[in-house]
């Protein structure tokens, strides 16, 4: 039997994706609600006052519509490549395209909001580069963890829907008395 092409790409697309947008999610679900630390624009326009807290708002649900649409093709492209047999399903590479791909996310994130723009910062006020920076490293962390995994990945060589057919299962037949 002739060994049938395997395409990582398919799995490594969709996590990245998925990565990219749940990471956005953390970033916004953590960061933004929960502990309060900024807004998309609160370096520019601090929430003091209704006004600007329903500006920031806005753009913080732009932001959350956006990590939901990169969800949402991240879930449409793991749907397709599910339906695709030559499509090896790995663990450690859907894991390390995950981990990508939320890296990904915080380094463009970080360089362009935080420190090219200016728009906000993880942790404003006293040690705000340093909460910056740590959120760059963490990103490249994720980056280095999430590529070795894939390579790592590499090894999975079984493609799903090909593996030998088992018998089929034996007919119950009523034991005589």
């Amino acid at each position: 039997m002739a060994e049938t092409p395997r395409h990582q790409g398919a799995i490594i697309s969709s996590g990245v994706l998925l990565g990219t947008g749940l990471g956005g999610f953390i970033d916004g679900i953590l960061l933004h609600q929960l502990l309060q630390w900024h807004n998309m624009l609160s370096s520019r326009l601090p929430p003091t006052d209704l006004v600007a807290m329903k500006v920031n708002m806005f753009w913080d649900g732009l932001f959350h519509a956006f990590t939901w649409l990169v969800t949402a093709i991240g879930i449409g492209l793991l749907w397709r490549a599910g339906q695709r047999p030559e499509v090896p399903w790995s663990t450690r590479t859907f894991v390390g395209s995950l981990s990508i791909g939320w890296g990904a996310f915080n380094l463009v994130e970080g360089l362009i909001d935080h420190h090219l723009l200016g728009i906000h910062h993880v942790h404003p006020g006293a040690g705000q580069l340093a909460w910056d920076v740590g959120f760059l490293l963490f990103g490249a962390l994720l980056v280095v963890v999430g590529w070795v995994l894939v390579r790592a990945g590499r090894e999975d060589t079984r493609p799903r829907g090909l593996a030998v057919p088992s018998a089929p299962p034996k007919p119950l037949v009523p034991r005589r008395a």
